[in-house]
C-alpha cells in the first residue's frame, strides 16, 4: 500500500513538473514572438512619430525630447506586455514601481527638478537654440537645452552650462525676440563743460553711423552732475546682429570725438 502511494505520488510530482515546464516553454515562446513583433511595430511607430515630429516640430531640442519620451513609454508598455505573457501580475509590480521611483524622486530631487525646468523651458518656449539669452547672471548665445542644463556660449568664449530649474525660476531676458536692440552707454565729463555742446557732438555721430536706427530716435541726456562731474546717458538702437560692434565703435568715437574738441573725459 505505501509503495503505491509513493509511485502515484512520484508520477503526480512528474506529470505536474512536466506540465509546468510545458506551460513555461509555451509561455516563453508566446515571449518571444510578442517581443519580436514588438519591436517590429516600435521601429514602425517611431519611424511615423519621427515624420510627424520633423513635419510639425522645428525645434530640434523639442523633437529630441519628444521621441526620447515616446521610445521610453513604448519600452515601458512593451515589457508590461511580455510580463502579462509569463502570468506575473502587473499591478503590484507597478505599485513597487510607484514607490521606488517615489524614493528615487526623493534622492534625487534636484535633479528631477531640472528636468521638470527643461520640460518647461520646451513647452513655453522662452527662447531656442541661437538666440541671445540673460538667465541668471550668464549672458550668451544658447547652443542647446539639454534635460538638466541648458548649454550657453558666453562673449568671452567661454561654454557656460546653467540648472534649468535655475533659469526657469528666474528673470528670462531675450535679446532675440524683436529685431532691433537698445545700447546703453555712460560717459562721465567735466563739470565746466557745456553739456548742450558735448550732447550735440554725439548726436553727430549718431547721423554719421549708418548702423544706428533713426526710429527709435536716439537721445543724449543728463543724469547726474555733481562736483565729480556730468554723466551723460546715451541711448540708440541697432539691430541684434550689430548691437555688439555698434556698442564698441561707438565709444570709443565718443571719447576721440569729445576730447578733439578739448571736452575733458573722465569715465567712459
Amino acid at each position: 500500500m505505501d509503495s503505491t502511494l509513493v509511485y502515484l505520488k512520484r508520477t503526480l510530482l512528474g506529470e505536474k513538473l512536466e506540465f509546468s515546464l510545458l506551460d513555461f516553454g509555451l509561455k516563453f515562446i508566446a515571449a518571444i514572438i510578442v517581443l519580436i513583433i514588438g519591436i517590429l511595430l516600435m521601429k514602425l511607430m517611431m519611424s511615423v512619430i519621427t515624420s510627424a515630429l520633423k513635419r510639425t516640430v522645428h525645434d530640434p531640442t523639442v523633437r529630441r525630447y519628444s521621441s526620447s519620451a515616446a521610445r521610453i513609454l513604448l519600452w515601458v508598455i512593451l515589457i508590461l506586455v511580455l510580463l502579462g505573457v509569463f502570468g506575473i501580475e502587473t499591478t503590484s509590480l507597478v505599485t513597487v514601481l510607484g514607490a521606488a521611483g517615489l524614493a528615487i524622486g526623493l534622492a534625487l530631487q534636484g535633479s528631477l527638478s531640472n528636468f521638470a525646468a527643461g520640460f518647461m523651458l520646451l513647452m513655453f518656449r522662452p527662447f531656442k537654440a541661437g538666440d541671445e539669452v540673460e538667465v541668471s547672471g550668464v549672458t550668451g548665445t544658447v547652443i542647446e537645452i539639454g534635460i538638466f542644463s541648458t548649454m550657453i556660449d558666453m562673449p568671452d568664449n567661454v561654454r557656460a552650462f546653467v540648472p534649468n530649474s535655475t533659469i526657469f525660476s528666474g528673470v528670462i531676458k531675450n535679446r532675440s525676440v524683436h529685431e532691433y536692440v537698445r545700447i546703453e552707454l555712460k560717459v562721465t565729463i567735466g563739470e565746466n563743460v557745456e553739456i548742450t555742446r558735448a550732447q550735440q557732438l554725439i548726436q553727430r555721430l549718431f547721423i554719421t553711423n549708418d548702423q544706428i536706427l533713426e526710429i527709435p530716435r536716439p537721445n543724449v541726456q543728463v543724469v547726474q552732475g555733481d562736483s565729480a562731474g556730468v554723466t551723460l546717458a546715451i541711448h540708440c538702437y541697432a539691430r541684434l546682429r550689430d548691437a555688439n560692434p555698434v556698442q564698441t565703435s561707438l565709444i570709443k568715437q565718443i571719447r576721440e570725438q569729445l576730447r578733439a574738441e578739448d571736452i575733458q573725459v573722465l569715465k567712459g
